[in-house]
């Protein structure tokens, strides 16, 4: 094998240490010196080495996070590929000497995520190295997440559509002016100019851009305008990347640190900063379509289909926090549970069809009118459960009235226009919970409480 034979002294860096937590790197370089030199310093960072004077049947055998490829000399062949078939979904790490614009620009072209120039500090190689790890865990959380989708039967399939994104240009007017009108010529994006205090000014209530790009300069402060963008709900997962002045490998590096997404240098082509940003927004769309596809199973598993209210399991775990929190703070709660009167003539009148639009009804009734503290469920058939934290008898008797006659105020009108009088009853449980009563967070208490109780008939 040629696997940390190259040099007697490179074992020395070849880590077997059995970490399931380390990640594991594959570095692939010709030069046994250029094997040392990464191989000492990312040992030292706590990663899990192997080294390789070349891609063959043993490197095969072997499932690295990351691949750093050193390509010195060897881009003659990067058109057809970089690396074999067994490792294409691996991301590729490039360690170039020369890692001139065009030898980026054609290391890009045949699947490296990164090229940079041998010479640079390792600060900056390490920061882009984590950067890209991460990337490429929620990568394969995505497919992981898409394979067992699919597994149930639920995945789509793979769409080809491409959607338009919105990227925002942050710099100075005179540097932002020919960033915009090559990116506009290369990209089928709208591209628009923002200053630092038009993305600081942006709010939740409009679109804000899908991708930014600075462009690094004294008068625009990473150190400051990162966090901005990675503190905001609306615009932590937007996608950055960062252009620095040539040389200026500080910077790069605290752009890596701060959760720039990627970076490029200020000489940099046309093509190269395009080719960036479009990758870019091509895995933002991936991890957007993760945390959409996670909200919505979390959705599909609290909620009941019908109403939109929370479903029974969600009601039980929230009640036991709610009793735990009522325990700890000595507060006193209140449950209700709310049952539509003669709810089987309705059905058996008007047609399920109607049963279904008046649970709807009743439903956004009580949840208009309990504060937004209070959690609103569908307890089973017409049963609707209210759990109030820190709410006394007398507060939750008036609440179980007021909702008593907001129901009883106005028909529920079925599609056809029948007008359906409904009215409900209420059962109203309110208490405190003992210091010494023992609890967990299972839903259930160890020992049942014996509060108040009182009914509203309707």
């Amino acid at each position: 094998t040629n696997i940390g034979k190259q040099c007697p002294r490179e074992q020395d860096f070849d880590s077997n240490s059995g970490d399931s937590m380390a990640k594991r790197l594959l570095i692939v370089d010709p030069v046994p010196t250029n094997r040392i030199r990464l191989a000492a310093a990312l040992t030292a960072a706590q990663y899990d080495v192997e080294t390789a004077f070349s891609f063959d049947d043993r490197t095969s055998q072997i499932e690295p996070d990351l691949i750093v490829l050193g390509t010195d000399g060897s881009l003659g062949a990067a058109e057809r590929a970089l690396v074999p078939a067994q490792h294409q979904s691996t991301p590729v790490f490039c360690i170039d000497s020369e890692a001139s614009p065009m030898r980026r620009i054609m290391a890009l072209r045949a699947g490296a995520r990164e090229v940079l120039a041998r010479n640079l500090p390792d600060s900056l190689l390490l920061a882009r190295l984590r950067s890209l790890i991460r990337e490429a865990e929620a990568s394969r959380e995505c497919e992981r997440r898409r394979v067992a989708a699919a597994s149930f039967g639920f995945a789509e399939a793979r769409s080809e559509f491409r959607p338009s994104f919105r990227i925002g240009c942050i710099g100075t007017k005179e540097n932002c002016r020919e960033t915009m009108a090559i990116l506009s010529s290369i990209l089928p994006h709208e591209v628009e100019y923002l200053s630092t205090q038009d993305v600081l000014r942006e709010d939740a209530s409009r679109h804000s851009p899908d991708a930014y790009v600075i462009l690094a300069d004294p008068s625009h402060a990473l150190d400051d305008l990162l966090p901005e963008l990675r503190a905001r709900s609306h615009l932590r997962h937007a996608s950055v990347l960062v252009i620095y002045p040539e040389g200026a490998n500080d910077v790069a590096t605290t752009a890596l640190n701060l959760g720039a997404s990627d970076i490029a240098e200020a000489s940099s082509s046309g093509e190269e900063i395009a080719w960036r940003i479009d990758a870019m927004l091509e895995r933002k769309h991936l991890q957007d379509q993760l945390r959409n596809s996670h909200e919505q199973s979390y959705r599909a598993a609290a909620t009941d289909h019908l109403t939109g209210l929370y479903n029974r399991r969600y009601a039980e775990a929230y009640i036991a926090d709610t009793l735990l929190g009522a325990q700890e703070s000595g507060q006193g709660f209140a449950m209700m549970l709310a049952d539509i009167d003669h709810f089987k003539r309705v059905n058996d009148v008007y047609g399920h069809g109607a049963g279904d639009r008046v649970l709807c009804a009743v439903a956004e009734r009580l949840r208009e009118n309990v504060r937004a503290c209070d959690l609103v469920s569908r307890h089973g058939g017409e049963e609707f459960l209210i759990v109030m934290p820190d709410t006394t008898e007398e507060e939750a008797g008036y609440t179980a009235e007021r909702l008593r006659l907001a129901m009883a105020s106005q028909p529920v009108v079925t599609l056809d226009g029948t007008a359906i009088e409904v009215t409900i009853s209420i059962g109203v449980a309110s208490g405190k919970v003992p210091s010494a009563l023992p609890m967990q967070r299972t839903g259930t208490l160890d020992e049942p409480d014996q509060p108040m109780n009182r009914v509203f008939g309707g």
